[in-house]
C-alpha cells in the first residue's frame, strides 16, 4: 500500500491489520480525494476483495456462520479454493441482506456486508453478481465509449423504463442495489464525490449516522444549494425511488404500516401496488374518502412527498405522462428553470390542454386548493407575507388568511398576483373553493342540478362560474352557512371585478368603453352608475344583478357604505347587512327625519334610489325584471323622490305587460336566476 502511506498514517489505524486498513481508505474516499496512484491501488484492492471473502478479513469474520447457514455451498467451494469468478459467497449473502425471517443476516454480518458493498459503487465491475446477471443488458444498453459512463445510472434509468427492458434477474439484482443506495447514499460512489462538499457542510450528523436514508433525506432537503453533477445524482436516485417505495427509507419507516393495511395491493386487480406514486395517493384517498386515520407522522411525510412532487414535475410521471404533448408545445418543459412555473403555466393554459392533461392538472389543483401548504409556488412567492400575517395560521388556512392581508405592506406584487390568480379560480369553479363546497353541497344539489348536468355531460366548462352564478342567482333560497360563504365572493368581488368571471366574459366591451381607466375596485359601481349607457345585452342583465345584490347587502356598494358609515353605526347598529336591513334602515330614518343623517350619507342614498331606478327601467327589456319589483318598490316606496320615481316604475311595469302579450304569451315571471 505504499502509494497510500501517507493518508494511512494520517487516518488509519496500522496495528488493526490490512484488512481495516483497507475498510479505512475506502471510507476516506468518500470525504477525501486522494491521490490517482493511492486512488488506483484500492480500486484494484476493492476489485479482488468483492470476488472472494476470504481477501476481506473483517467481512470474513463478521459474516462467516452467516455464510455456513445461508450460502453453504458457496462457502464450502470457497474455502476449498473453488473459484467462482461472480464472487459466489458474497452475492449469496447479498441477496439475504433485507431479508427479515429466518434467512435474514445476523447483526454482526449485516453492517460488514453493507460497508464492503460501498466499495463496489464506483464501477459496475465491483459488483461480480451484477455482471454475472446483466452482461447482456450491459452491452445492448451501456457499452458506449463515454470516458466516465455511469454503468449503474444506465441499468437503473432501463429499470425503470416503461418498457421492462431488463431481464428478470438483472433488474432484481439492480433492485437491491438500488435499494441498497437508497439506505445508505454511500453506495453510490459517484454521487458521494459530487455531493462531498454539501455533506460537509450541511449534513455531517447524517454523515455520521447514514443508514436507513438519512443522508440520502438531508441532501433532498437542502436541494436548493445543490448545483451540477450533485443535483443531477441526488434527483437520478428521486426518479428511481418512485418505481418502488420501498426504496424511500423515510416513507417506509413512517407509512409503511399504512401501506400494509390500506394500500397492499390494488383492489381492482389484486396486483401488488408498488410505485411510489400510486402508494401516495392511495393513502391520501383511503384517508378522504373511507376515513382511515394515518397517523400524524404518516400525514407528515405523505405532505412532504407530495409537496417535492409540485416542486418539481419530474417526481409527477402521471402528469409528465398525460401531459407529454402540453409540455412540448403549450408550456416548454426544458424552457424554464423553475418546475413549479411549469405546472403555472399549465393551469394558466387550463382550458386549452389536452382533456388527459386537464383532468390531472385539475386534480393537483384540487389538492392545493384543500391544502395551500402544498402549493408551490405561493409558498415561494408569498414567503414573507406566510412569515409576517399567517405563520399561526392553519397550513389549510393560508390562502385564506393572505387574502385578507392583500393590501399590506410586506404583501409582495408577485405574491398579490398569485394569490389573485388563487381567488380568481376559488371564484370560477366551485370544487377550487373548499369552504364553500362544504357549506354548499347541498344547496348546489338541490338548486343547480341542471348545471351539474351540463358540466358532467361537458357542454359548458368547470371553470366558467356557471355554479357559483347559479348559487348567486338563488341566494334567498341558501342554507345560512352558504349564504354567509357566497357574500365573502361577493365581497371580494367589488373590491376586484376580474375576480367575476361572467362579468369580465359579458362585460369586456363595455368596461373598456365606459369605465375604462377605472381601478379594478372601482369598475363594478362604475357599471351600476352607468347602466344606462351599458349597449350589450348581456352585460346589461349582469349589471342588473350587480344593482339587486348591492341593494340587499351595503356592503357590496363601498361608495354608499363610506358616505355611510358613520351613520350607520349610530342610527342603524343592530342591522344585519347580509339580509339588506341597513339600507331598509337608512331609508326609514331618512323618511322619518331628513336631518337624522349626514348630508353625504342622504345624497348618496338619493343618487342610489335614482341607480335603482335606472336599473329598473333597462330591467324592462326582459320578463326576468318583474323578480326584482317588490324589492325596487320598496325602496322607491320610502324615497323623498317617490312620486318621480314611481310614475318611472309603474311605465316600467306596463311596457313589460304590453310587450308580454305582444309577444303571444303571458307567463309566471322567471326568477333572477334565468337571465344569467
Amino acid at each position: 500500500m505504499a502509494n497510500c502511506g501517507d493518508y494511512i498514517s494520517d487516518h488509519c489505524e496500522i496495528e488493526q491489520g490490512e484488512g481495516e486498513v483497507m475498510k479505512c481508505l475506502i471510507e476516506l474516499e468518500l470525504v477525501l480525494e486522494v491521490r490517482q496512484e493511492c486512488h488506483l491501488q484500492i480500486l484494484s484492492y476493492k476489485y479482488f476483495m468483492s470476488r472472494s471473502i476470504k481477501l476481506d478479513v473483517p467481512l470474513l469474520k463478521a459474516c462467516r456462520e452467516d455464510a455456513q447457514r445461508l450460502c453453504q455451498t458457496e462457502f464450502e467451494q470457497r474455502m476449498k479454493g473453488d473459484h467462482k469468478p461472480h464472487g459466489g459467497v458474497i452475492s449469496c449473502l447479498y441477496h439475504h441482506i433485507f431479508m427479515t425471517d429466518e434467512n435474514k443476516l445476523s447483526a454482526q454480518c449485516e453492517p460488514e456486508l453493507k460497508r464492503t458493498i460501498i466499495g463496489q459503487g464506483e464501477s459496475v465491475n465491483l459488483s461480480p453478481n451484477i455482471v454475472s446477471a446483466c452482461t447482456e443488458e450491459l452491452v445492448e444498453y451501456c457499452s458506449s465509449n463515454e470516458a466516465n459512463r455511469d454503468d449503474y445510472g444506465c441499468l437503473q434509468k432501463h429499470m425503470i423504463d416503461p418498457e421492462h427492458t431488463l431481464g428478470e434477474e438483472c433488474a432484481k439484482e439492480i433492485m437491491i442495489y438500488s435499494k441498497l443506495v437508497a439506505d445508505d447514499v454511500r453506495n453510490d460512489y459517484r454521487l458521494m464525490k459530487a455531493c462531498r462538499n454539501v455533506i460537509a457542510s450541511s449534513c455531517r450528523s447524517e454523515m455520521a449516522t447514514p443508514t436507513h436514508g438519512n443522508l440520502l433525506h438531508c441532501l433532498v432537503e437542502h436541494k436548493g444549494v445543490l448545483k451540477g453533477s450533485c443535483e443531477k445524482q441526488v434527483k437520478a436516485l428521486q426518479l428511481v425511488s418512485l418505481h418502488d417505495f420501498n426504496f424511500n427509507f423515510h416513507f417506509v419507516k413512517e407509512c409503511g404500516a399504512a401501506v400494509q393495511e390500506l394500500c397492499k395491493s390494488d383492489p381492482k386487480t389484486g396486483k401488488p401496488i408498488s410505485k411510489k406514486q400510486d402508494v401516495m395517493y392511495c393513502l391520501r384517498d383511503k384517508s378522504q374518502d373511507s376515513g382511515e386515520v394515518l397517523t400524524t407522522q404518516c400525514k407528515a411525510q405523505l405532505k412532504q412527498e407530495f409537496l417535492k412532487q409540485m416542486e418539481d414535475l419530474d417526481l409527477d410521471p402521471k402528469l409528465l405522462r398525460e401531459c407529454n404533448y402540453d409540455l412540448r408545445n403549450t408550456c416548454r418543459l426544458d424552457q424554464m428553470a423553475d418546475q413549479s412555473e411549469v405546472m403555472e403555466c399549465l393551469r394558466r393554459n387550463e382550458q386549452t390542454l389536452v382533456k388527459n392533461c386537464r383532468e390531472v392538472v385539475f386534480e393537483r389543483e384540487l389538492q392545493q386548493a384543500e391544502d395551500p401548504g402544498l402549493d408551490a409556488v405561493l409558498l415561494k412567492k408569498c414567503g414573507i407575507a406566510i412569515g409576517l400575517y399567517c405563520s399561526e395560521s392553519r397550513p389549510e388556512d393560508t390562502l385564506t388568511c393572505l387574502e385578507s392581508h392583500l393590501k399590506k405592506q410586506g404583501v409582495t406584487p408577485e405574491c398579490r398576483k398569485t394569490v389573485k390568480q388563487r381567488m380568481k379560480k376559488e371564484h370560477s369553479n366551485y370544487r377550487l373553493n373548499p369552504a364553500l363546497s362544504q357549506a354548499c353541497g347541498e344547496d348546489i344539489k338541490a338548486l343547480c342540478s341542471p348545471i351539474l348536468g351540463k358540466l358532467n355531460a361537458g357542454t359548458i366548462a368547470d371553470g366558467e362560474g356557471a355554479v357559483i352564478s347559479c348559487l348567486k342567482d338563488q341566494m334567498s333560497k341558501v342554507s345560512v352557512t352558504c349564504e354567509d360563504q357566497i357574500t365573502i365572493l361577493l365581497e371580494q368581488e367589488v373590491s376586484d371585478y376580474q375576480l367575476d368571471p361572467i362579468l369580465v366574459k359579458r362585460c369586456e366591451g363595455d368596461i373598456k368603453t365606459i369605465c375604462g381607466g377605472r381601478r379594478e375596485d372601482e369598475v363594478e359601481g362604475c357599471l351600476r352608475d352607468h347602466i344606462s349607457d351599458i349597449k350589450s345585452i348581456d352585460c346589461t342583465k349582469q349589471v342588473i344583478r350587480l344593482v339587486a345584490e348591492a341593494h340587499g347587502d351595503v356592503h357590496l356598494d363601498p361608495v354608499l357604505l363610506r358616505a355611510c358609515q358613520e351613520d350607520i353605526s349610530y342610527v342603524c347598529p343592530r342591522s344585519d347587512h347580509a339580509k339588506g336591513q341597513i339600507i331598509e334602515c337608512l331609508q326609514a330614518t331618512q323618511k322619518r327625519d331628513k336631518s337624522a343623517l349626514s348630508h353625504t350619507c342622504s345624497s348618496m342614498l338619493d343618487a342610489r334610489l335614482a341607480m335603482w331606478s335606472a336599473a329598473f327601467k333597462r330591467a324592462k327589456e326582459y320578463d326576468s325584471a318583474l323578480e326584482m319589483v317588490d324589492d325596487l318598490y320598496q325602496a322607491i316606496e320610502s324615497s323623498k323622490h317617490k312620486h318621480e320615481l314611481l310614475a318611472y316604475f309603474f311605465i316600467a311595469v306596463i311596457l313589460i305587460v304590453l310587450l308580454s302579450f305582444c309577444g303571444g304569451r303571458w307567463s309566471k315571471p322567471k326568477p333572477m336566476s334565468k337571465l344569467y
